[in-house]
């Protein structure tokens, strides 16, 4: 019996060992595929926090083009306001101007506009009613020692314009409204007004 216990612990004493050498390679082998996974979470972690920075980064990239796009777009949107603000104050200006100076301007612009040809001045309502009793006169006047052949009679035609005057002659009308000269010549003179706001 002694024999057969022998070879009893021998086997068992070799089982033994054989499952701790089995035990202690399977923890090393986990040992090692957890340090490798921990490893590789490490590396994923570090990729998607970089991923996250860069994509951040260019976020606020965007946001911060996006908003000065913006501040520009509203400066300007101010810029043009002031602009289109300091022509319509020009044209009340002309507007609110003494009649002898309002209609001595009137009576300028028509001899400087007027050719050789005879007709009719239309004014708005409003520059009629305050016209002066020697308008027509002055007018024609002024245009015969411009060597002008030209004769223009005052119209009983009102239009609906802000300040100015339309000649009439024939069927040819040249719209000479404070709005449709300041219309004409603002591409000329806007950089002078920009330059003088700002």
């Amino acid at each position: 019996m002694s024999g057969i216990n022998k070879i009893k612990e021998r086997i068992l004493e070799e089982a033994r060992l054989q499952a701790e050498e089995t035990v202690k390679r399977a923890e090393e082998e986990a040992s090692e595929i957890i340090n490798s996974a921990k490893k590789e979470a490490e590396e994923l972690k570090k990729q998607i926090i970089d991923k996250a920075n860069s994509e951040a980064l260019e976020v606020k990239k965007r946001l911060k083009a996006g908003a000065e796009l913006e501040a520009r777009k509203q400066r300007l949107q101010a810029k043009q306001e002031v602009v289109e603000e300091a022509f319509s104050q020009a044209i009340k200006k002309l507007n609110s101007l003494p009649d002898d100076q309002y209609f001595s301007i009137i009576v300028d612009l028509i001899v400087n506009s007027a050719s050789n040809d005879s007709g009719e001045i239309i004014l708005s309502g409003r520059d009629k009613e305050r016209l002066p009793s020697d308008f027509e006169e002055k007018v024609n006047k002024n245009l015969s020692s411009k060597r002008s052949s030209g004769n223009f009679t005052l119209s009983d035609e009102t239009r609906d314009i802000n300040g100015g005057f339309i000649l009439k002659m024939g069927n040819v009308e040249i719209n000479n409204s404070f709005d449709a000269i300041i219309r004409m010549k603002r591409n000329e003179i806007e950089a002078d007004v920009i330059a003088s706001l700002f």
